[in-house]
């Protein structure tokens, strides 16, 4: 398995050894995520894209629906995948796609036109996130069709998955929701040797385009504007989504509370993660002392508790281009916004032993196509922040 993704990274990166472009293809490139993807491509050394679409938009060209990308250096016209003059020539020359899609049909997409296909495939849709086709079909309520392929793509956070994304051919990008909870939870679930984390309550809210180009009440300025509120309350997609990575990071099962909520503002994303602990036995064993009350019932333990949630944050992201630790400075979402940055801070509430993480991501950008473009270049062997503005 390793020496085939050696192999792979080789393919891979044979482009960028001979200074080739990469030849790309958008599909569903109309959308909010089609749209960040296409300004990023733009301004990237290696790119070339060679085909975009768009069924809504077909023939119309990108300056024509994208009035801001007048001086796209790619400029050319939205095809539709419905049209029987479709190029697949084009299509599967290429050397990477990019499936930009709703939930269901980038699984249709592969399996009518890639199967074959022998260059990079990221999914910016929801339809390879899920491993097991049972969870698939319990948070999806909809049974996969390429339930066999699940198993090969990786999972797309370059912070966490940097090996299994370098030189692989399949990548599936994290949502949005997700991406901005499991940066702010990894560092301290794994090997975790102070305390334990024994329930999550995860309290997020997004912009609206968070929700897609959607033609709905509750999207329409005058239902979004001066107001908020909670939606999908039970069974939102993304949690399936959190857990499934949290148990992979922490070899723990969690069932998580999720509750994301809209907020009256196009982008950004603030996620407040409610994590209530316990302090290990052993811990309190060498201290002699019995509860975590008593435990933190002096400065000086506070500041060693606090002391180690900093050390976890700034040793896991280290060496992150595009993760910034601020400590106990609480993070805004204008910080972030148009960049791929995620900023991450806390706060530990001693009365309840509840550490409150706070995460902050551009929706559009590290929560989409931003990390999708970094995944790619990751894959290929480019510098990670090839394209992306740090």
């Amino acid at each position: 398995m390793e020496q085939n993704k050696l192999n792979d990274n080789k393919l891979n990166t044979k482009l960028v050894n001979q200074k080739k472009l990469v030849k790309i293809a958008v599909i569903g490139a109309a959308g909010y995520t089609g749209f960040e993807l296409l300004k990023i491509l733009n301004r990237h050394k290696f790119a070339n894209i060679v085909l975009v679409t768009s069924n809504q938009n077909e023939s119309k060209l990108i300056s024509e629906v994208f009035p801001s990308l007048l001086d796209f250096k790619n400029n050319q016209k939205f095809l539709s995948t419905e049209s029987k003059s479709f190029p697949i020539n084009i299509l599967l020359k290429s050397n990477v796609v990019f499936l930009c899609l709703p939930p269901f049909e980038s699984m249709n997409f592969i399996k009518n036109y890639l199967l074959d296909y022998s260059g990079l495939i990221i999914d910016i849709g929801s339809d390879f996130r899920l491993k097991d086709y049972k969870d698939y079909k319990y948070w999806y309520q909809n049974d996969h069709i390429l339930k066999d392929s699940l198993k090969d793509f990786v999972y797309g956070i370059p912070e966490l998955y940097f090996k299994d994304i370098k030189g692989s051919k399949k990548i599936s990008n994290p949502g949005c929701y997700p991406t901005s909870v499991i940066l702010a939870l990894a560092p301290i679930i794994k090997e975790n040797k102070l305390f334990e984390i024994i329930d999550i309550n995860i309290d997020a809210k997004s912009g609206v385009s968070g929700a897609g180009k959607k033609l709905k009440e509750m999207y329409l300025f005058c239902s979004v504007n001066e107001n908020f509120l909670a939606y999908s309350p039970l069974m939102h997609r993304h949690i399936g989504e959190i857990e499934q990575e949290i148990k992979r990071i922490s070899g723990k099962s969690y069932k998580v509370s999720f509750t994301p909520h809209l907020l009256p503002i196009n982008r950004g994303i603030f996620s407040t993660i409610y994590c209530k602990i316990k302090f290990l036995e052993a811990v309190e064993a060498k201290k002699t002392i019995t509860t975590s009350e008593e435990y933190l019932n002096t400065d000086k333990n506070v500041l060693e508790l606090k002391n180690y949630i900093d050390l976890q944050f700034k040793s896991f992201y280290k060496n992150s281009n595009f993760v910034r630790f601020l400590g106990e400075e609480i993070p805004q979402i204008k910080d972030v916004v148009n960049t791929n940055y995620c900023y991450i801070g806390y706060s530990f509430d001693i009365r309840t032993n509840i550490l409150k993480i706070f995460s902050v991501i551009d929706n559009l950008l590290k929560g989409a196509s931003g990390q999708a473009v970094q995944n790619m270049n990751i894959a290929l062997g480019l510098t990670e922040h090839e394209g992306l503005i740090i």
